[in-house]
C-alpha cells in the first residue's frame, strides 16, 4: 500500500508519523474515514464539509480547500489501483519543532473489510466506566481512548459492537458507529444534542427512511425501553448498516431489510 503524507507517497510499511506532531502528542487533531466503491467515493463532500466544521471548531486553518482534499484523496485510489476500500484522513496542528505553524495532512487506505452477513450481537456499557469524550457539537478528534476501550472489552467478552448510555439512563452511540432503533414503522436514532457525532452515513438513513416514507424521530432513548423496540440495526462509513440485537432480545428485521437495501444502492449508484 502507498500513503499520502503532506502530498507525497510513501510505501505504508515506511510511513511515518514524526514524534512531536501534535497528533501523536496530545490527539490534537481530526479524521475522516471514507469508503470508496469502484473508485468512486461515497458522499466525500459531506466528510469534508464535517471537517471543515470541526477544524473551524477547533481554530485550526489549513491550506487546503475541499478540491485539493478530494484531488489528494482520488490521487491515493489511483496509486494504489484498489477498486473497493477505505481511505483515512488525519489532519493534525503539526509539529512542536515547527511551532504548530504547518498542519499535516495523513491519507491511508486499506481494502474493505469482511462485513458479517447475519445480524450482529453488541452489549450496552455505561459511558462512565469508559473515558468518553464528547464535545457539542461532536467532532470527529483522534483522541478515542475511550472508544477503543469499550470496543476492545466488547470484543473480548464476544460481542460484536459496544453501545453506550450515559449518566442519565439515555442511550448514545456505539464505540465507532451509529444505533438506530425502530418502533411501530418509525425511525428512532438518538439526538444530536447528547454530543453524538452526524454520522455521514446516519444521515444517509435518516434520508432513505424519509424517502420509503417512515417516520423518524431523533430523541432521547431510555436504556430500560430498549426491549420494547421492534428492529435495531448499527452504521458506519465501513458496514454501511448492520442488523443487531443483544442478550434476550431478538427481531425480524422486515424494516431494517428494505433501508439497508436502498442504502446499498445508493453506495453502488454513487
Amino acid at each position: 500500500m502507498y500513503y499520502l503524507i503532506n502530498n507525497k507517497f510513501f510505501n505504508s510499511k515506511e510511513s511515518q508519523i514524526p514524534f512531536d506532531d501534535s497528533g501523536f502528542l496530545f490527539g490534537d487533531g481530526l479524521f475522516e474515514t471514507m469508503r470508496f466503491d469502484n473508485k468512486k467515493i461515497f458522499s466525500s463532500n459531506k466528510h469534508l464539509e464535517r471537517l471543515k466544521v470541526g477544524l473551524k471548531l477547533i481554530n485550526l486553518n489549513i491550506p487546503f480547500s475541499k478540491y485539493d482534499l478530494n484531488i489528494m484523496l482520488n490521487k491515493v485510489i489511483s496509486k494504489n489501483k484498489i477498486n473497493d476500500g477505505l481511505l483515512k484522513l488525519i489532519i493534525t496542528r503539526g509539529l512542536e519543532s515547527e511551532n504548530y505553524k504547518n498542519p499535516k495532512v495523513y491519507i491511508s487506505i486499506k481494502k474493505l473489510y469482511e462485513i458479517p452477513q447475519n445480524p450482529v450481537k453488541v452489549v450496552y456499557f455505561k459511558e462512565s466506566n469508559y473515558p468518553i469524550i464528547r464535545y457539542k457539537p461532536a467532532i470527529k478528534s483522534i483522541n478515542y481512548i475511550g472508544n477503543m476501550l469499550a470496543k476492545r472489552h466488547a470484543d473480548e467478552l464476544g460481542f460484536y459492537e459496544p453501545v453506550f448510555y450515559n449518566s442519565d439512563n439515555l442511550v448514545t452511540e456505539c464505540a465507532i458507529r451509529n444505533i438506530f432503533y425502530i418502533k411501530n414503522n418509525t425511525l428512532i436514532t438518538p439526538s444530536l444534542d447528547l454530543g453524538i457525532l452526524s454520522g455521514v452515513m446516519r444521515d444517509t438513513i435518516i434520508d432513505i427512511a424519509k424517502y420509503l416514507n417512515i417516520d423518524i424521530q431523533q430523541t432521547h432513548i431510555n436504556f430500560n425501553d430498549i426491549n420494547s423496540m421492534d428492529e435495531a440495526f448499527i452504521s458506519s462509513t465501513g458496514i454501511g448498516l448492520l442488523p443487531c440485537y443483544w442478550e434476550n432480545w431478538d427481531s425480524n428485521f422486515e424494516i431494517t431489510k428494505l433501508i439497508k437495501k436502498e442504502l446499498y444502492k445508493r453506495i453502488k449508484n454513487n
